[in-house]
């Protein structure tokens, strides 16, 4: 009988045990409640009104992000919540991604007009983090063309946020809290300082390489003792800028100082061709100033792109097509239009963009454009170019490319714009994520229009505050080619519109209305053409044989021997090539 009333008393406290844990659970796995109104972080949108059926929710009406700097007391699995709705246009419910510190880790579709909890997991180490989440596709269905009324409006309705510890793997100890602004600023300009010393390593690593010259007398015998100078005049890499207002200035004095800067910072150009001011007239396309663009280029040795062949956009359209903005001409004239602007300068304009923006503007497939170009010119480099990519890492843009990658359209290059959102100063690490994503599709990597401005706008979504002048646009786009130089996917960064007289954005120029230069020009020009350049003199050993490490791309060569001197151009490629690429076998002549 005592035996029976202990293994009872013991049953009963286990069973008061069990039900503690179930209805009194531990406080850390407590949830993190943010009401979407109440976030620190709403970049667009507005507050449902009392009354509307979406009340209490944030609207977030077009692409942007809301969300709030969190405090993750410990490395662990964690849970992110999302209480939303949506509303569909075109067929298309909203796309919705988590940023962690602006770098997309996840996208779901919110694909129901009630709230909905959408569930992502994701590991984050201690620290103050900025959690947001993001729209990404907004699109509206107007009554008629130019209305603000709208017959379909596809939004993002956001009630609350939630984060808690993950049920695979709960951290122990504290709870979460929020955060400060200025602490997740603090931790993410110190990993941008990491980052910017990590890029001169990385620079002497994947932008030089190693060559060997051996100088040979006119009988073919080595040289010992000849003077060999070496003279980096050309990069590989890519730095160039749109030429879009090459000869347009009704001053000739401004049109002559703007060849002058372009010609003495790049070594590449984009050519326009905005199929809406480029044959204003059907049939008669202006063939005449791309060729004097075209010769010039090639006159100063300046690698050239065309961009765009096909754009859904207004400035896409040729106004004769139908008489209306949204009007495209049909699929035989936009293959007659590749084909033919293909096929009189492929040999001159190596790198095309043939469909801009694929990604946000659908209504222009890749598929069929791209294997028209590359039949048309098998030699061209072909680029795939859309935008927002540094803000959100643009998932349907990857998802675009794998799937192209995946049915064998042709192209041999991804294009990234760099200055969507316009005020927004990319985190480099941010950068430097977005490019590695981008990377392990195998191809390689352009950023294709960068526009960092000195218009006075406030700096937006980035470690840094203040303004955007003369000195931050400077600065910044300096950190910025170290970051992009450094990178071993990148080959080419386009900055976009040269000067402020005609830019595309307020500031955006390297160049001041008066083509005097500002800051950022003697900035870039001075690391391009001094920081990484090569520039030294050597001697041949006893078998005529000497060896430098030096940027990648030509060389003027000097030889001094016998009290005679001979010039010759070489080309240095990377040290992926064969060695017999980059040695150099130059025979002196009598």
């Amino acid at each position: 009988m005592m035996l029976l009333r202990e293994i009872l008393a013991f049953l009963g406290f286990l069973l008061i045990t069990i039900l503690s844990w179930v209805f009194f659970p531990s406080p850390v796995a407590a949830a993190f409640i943010l009401k979407a109104p109440d976030l620190s972080i709403r970049t667009v949108g507005g507050k449902m009104p009392p009354g509307d059926p979406l009340a209490g929710s944030w609207n977030v009406w077009t692409n942007g992000e809301i969300g709030e700097y969190i405090m993750i007391p410990s490395d662990g699995s964690y849970r992110i919540v999302a209480h939303a709705a949506g509303s569909p246009a075109l067929g298309e419910w909203p796309l919705m991604a988590l940023l962690v510190n602006g770098v997309n880790v996840g996208v779901k579709t919110v694909d129901s007009e009630k709230f909905t909890d959408y569930i992502f997991e994701e590991h984050l180490p201690a620290g103050v983090h900025r959690i947001t989440v993001a729209f990404l596709n907004d699109a509206a269905v107007p009554e008629r063309p130019g209305s603000t009324r709208w017959v379909e409006d596809r939004n993002l309705y956001v009630r609350w946020l939630e984060i808690l510890p993950s049920s695979s793997g709960e951290p122990g100890g504290e709870l979460l809290k929020a955060g400060s602004r200025e602490a997740w600023a603090a931790e993410g300009r110190e990993r941008e300082r990491q980052l910017l010393r990590m890029a001169d390593e990385q620079i002497e690593k994947h932008r030089k390489a190693g060559a060997v010259i051996t100088v040979l007398g006119p009988d073919g015998a080595p040289v010992p003792g000849a003077q060999v100078h070496v003279k980096h005049i050309r990069h590989a890499f890519l730095f160039g800028c749109n030429i879009f207002q090459w000869g347009r200035y009704s001053s000739e004095n401004l049109n002559n100082l703007y060849k002058q800067r372009f010609e003495e910072l790049f070594n590449a150009a984009t050519l326009g061709f905005y199929w809406r001011s480029y044959e204003w007239e059907r049939g008669k396309p202006i063939y005449d100033y791309t060729d004097q663009v075209v010769a010039w280029c090639t006159q100063r040795g300046i690698r050239m792109k065309g961009h765009p062949l096909l754009w859904d956009r207004e400035a896409g359209i040729p106004i004769w097509a139908n008489g209306g903005a949204d009007d495209h001409p049909g699929p035989d004239l936009q293959k007659r239009r590749v084909e033919e602007i293909l096929a009189r300068y492929a040999g001159a304009i190596e790198y095309w963009e043939v469909v801009n923006e694929p990604s946000h503007l659908p209504k222009i497939k890749i598929d069929e454009p791209y294997r028209w170009a590359r039949a048309a010119a098998p030699g061209v480099q072909l680029i795939v170019n859309d935008y927002n990519v540094l803000a959100t890492g643009t998932p349907q843009f990857f998802t675009m490319l794998e799937e192209a990658i995946a049915n064998g359209v042709p192209f041999d290059g991804i294009g990234i714009q760099a200055h969507e959102p316009r005020t927004q100063r990319f985190n480099l690490d941010n950068v430097v994520t977005v490019l590695d994503h981008y990377a392990t599709l195998g191809k390689d990597l352009h950023i294709t229009e960068f526009t960092p401005t000195s218009s006075g706008a406030e700096i937006i979504n980035s470690y840094h505050t203040g303004i955007w002048d003369e000195e931050t646009q400077a600065e910044y786009a300096e950190e910025f080619y170290r970051i992009c130089f450094a990178h071993p996917a990148m080959v080419g960064l386009i900055w976009w519109d040269l000067s402020d007289n005609g830019s595309w954005l307020k500031g955006g120029g390297m160049l001041r209305q008066d083509m005097s230069p500002k800051p950022v020009y003697d900035r870039i020009k001075k690391l391009i053409h001094e920081t990484w350049h090569t520039e030294e003199t050597l001697t041949t050993n006893g078998e005529g044989r000497t060896t430098f490490r030096g940027f990648q791309g030509d060389y003027e060569v000097t030889i001094t021997a016998g009290g005679k001197r001979a010039t010759f151009l070489c080309h240095l490629p990377s040290d992926d090539t064969p060695p017999a690429e980059r040695t150099w076998t130059i025979r002196l002549q009598d």
